[in-house]
């Protein structure tokens, strides 16, 4: 049967989300293969999610049009006589790619009024676009919609959450190449850019990466450029723990899945790390988890409390305290499932 294309997010942790839909599309249509088009970086993820087949590279021109690329990319697409467009991403920029390709079905929401473009509309389009606004939908919420054509979960059944799986010896040759104990427990943390109000205060990061080092784990900062300076401060802390922040972005894949307990913040790497199955702990502002967090089970959330003011962003209400007792009930959940 004529293969899928899906439109994806250039952002991490937006195009680790849309693998719900791809769930869906796998489930609902079984013998057509799936493709996607998402941001460079985002292909070393893509080969690690169940039921893509292949992953086409487009670079990010937040300031531009990209005509030209878009141009390159649909010719190439066009070779492989694709029957279905699903446009996770809602702009005339994603638009262009299946429409220049010649894709006859292609299918999202009207969001930049791209009528033509997106030439079929989920049931209650109108509705759902008035509801987005400043994306009041949850972005899981939207792109689980958009493949179901607007339909609804059944009763007391929820949409898949986004799933990344890792060989195990693909993660047997890392632990090898990187000299890691395959026998030793790793705290894997991801701090974000201090800059922003995402992150969680250094020196709180300094104090659990301690004790858990102090108890005998590993512990591993990773990231990309933006967290490499607080990595550096980590580490001036606790010596033992290893800067992962300067490694390819494939490895960042590796380190995630050989980790046995993550600390983050809201990021694509807690999405990741989230879709692989590790037990998470994830730090949020007030009254954003609902929002942005991951929607995988395993995952426990912590945000400031109820009494902050609703218009504080920052993660400062959240203690030490509540991140240590969280984490030991999320390793003892990963442990001991039953009992949980």
């Amino acid at each position: 049967m004529d293969p899928i294309l899906l439109v994806g997010f250039p952002a991490v942790g937006d195009f680790v989300r849309c693998h719900s839909a791809i769930r869906i599309l796998a489930e609902r249509f079984p013998d057509r293969p799936i493709d996607v088009v998402t941001a460079p970086g985002n292909v070393a993820f893509a080969r690690f999610m169940p039921h893509i087949r292949k992953a086409w590279a487009l670079k990010r021109q937040p300031m531009e049009l990209g005509l030209a690329e878009r141009r390159n990319l649909a010719g190439e697409l066009r070779k492989e006589n694709y029957g279905s467009a699903y446009l996770m991403t809602s702009t005339i920029k994603a638009a262009l790619i299946p429409f220049m390709a010649g894709i006859p079905e292609r299918i999202g929401y009207p969001q930049e009024l791209q009528f033509g473009l997106v030439n079929r509309l989920p049931t209650g389009w109108l509705r759902h676009l008035w509801a987005f606004g400043p994306r009041k939908t949850r972005l899981y919420e939207e792109v689980c919609s958009i493949v179901t054509l607007g339909a609804k979960p059944m009763a007391n059944v929820d949409w898949p959450a986004p799933q990344m799986i890792i060989p195990a010896a693909e993660l047997d040759d890392w632990r090898s190449r990187a000299g890691v104990e395959a026998d030793k427990p790793a705290l894997t943390i991801f701090t974000g850019d201090m800059e922003s109000p995402r992150s969680w205060p250094v020196e709180r990061f300094i104090s659990i990466a301690k004790d858990y080092s102090d108890q005998g784990w590993a512990v591993w900062i990773v990231g990309g450029p933006r967290e490499h300076n607080t990595a550096n401060r980590i580490r001036a802390g606790v010596p033992q723990a290893v800067d992962f922040t300067t490694t390819p972005l494939i490895d960042v894949m590796y380190q995630l899945g050989a980790s046995a307990l993550f600390l983050g913040v809201n990021g694509g790497m807690s999405h990741a790390a989230a879709a692989l199955n590790i037990p998470c702990v994830l730090i949020f502002g007030s009254n954003l988890s609902y929002l942005h967090a991951p929607v995988n089970e395993h995952v426990r959330l912590l945000e400031p409390p109820i009494s902050t003011p609703s218009w504080i962003k920052d993660t400062l209400g959240v203690s030490e305290e509540r991140v240590r007792e969280a984490l030991a009930g999320a390793l003892e959940e990963a442990r001991h499932p039953q009992s949980a």
